[in-house]
């Protein structure tokens, strides 16, 4: 009978969390805060304040958690084409925002170099007016080969925009790269 429920309350938990839709929720509280912090987005407004702020975040943090898979929370997505890179572990999520974009089309990179693991990734914008609207979604596949996947986003002058990405896998890794520039 143990053996019974312990099987039962294995294949709830590693098989129960893959029904959950991905989406952008943890992102959108982050950049709902950002909109409370910064007012209404203008085009004449300079991207310096935010990059100022990003930085100081980012610092901060990564001398805490030293950027490792400890790290909380949503990650700042700088609009620059920088990279930003990291490992998903099975069934955990990993979030990017960005600052309100300055250009009205954007390309968003994600780059799966190492690991086996099925991650879907979601990505979706969202203005000041709080509404959160998905721009695209994508599902890497189990395998071990890399994989380059590029989004054009249009239309998102003002937008926060928000990457999700989920590993759907129990025990394999999805390493990736991901970087976000102008079009």
């Amino acid at each position: 009978m143990k053996k019974v429920i312990f099987l039962v309350a294995f294949f709830v938990f590693a098989f129960g969390s893959q029904l959950e839709a991905q989406n952008c929720n943890q992102g959108s509280n982050l950049a709902q805060d950002m909109w409370d912090a910064w007012g209404p987005w203008q085009p004449n407004i300079s991207l310096v304040p935010f990059k100022n702020e990003v930085r100081l975040i980012k610092n901060g943090w990564n001398a805490i958690a030293a950027n490792s898979s400890a790290t909380i929370g949503p990650r700042f997505l700088e609009l620059d084409g920088g990279n930003e890179e990291g490992t998903i572990l099975g069934q955990t999520m990993r979030t990017f925002v960005s600052h309100p974009s300055f250009d009205d089309t954007v390309e968003i990179t994600i780059n799966k170099y190492d690991g086996k693991a099925k991650t879907g990734v979601v990505i979706c914008v969202q203005g000041k007016d709080g509404v959160t609207t998905q721009k695209a979604s994508y599902e890497f596949p189990n395998e071990n080969n890399g994989r380059v996947k590029k989004f054009t986003l249009n239309n998102v002058r003002g937008k926060s925009i928000i990457v999700a990405m989920k590993n759907l896998s129990v025990g394999n890794k999805f390493k990736y790269r991901i970087n976000g520039k102008k079009k």
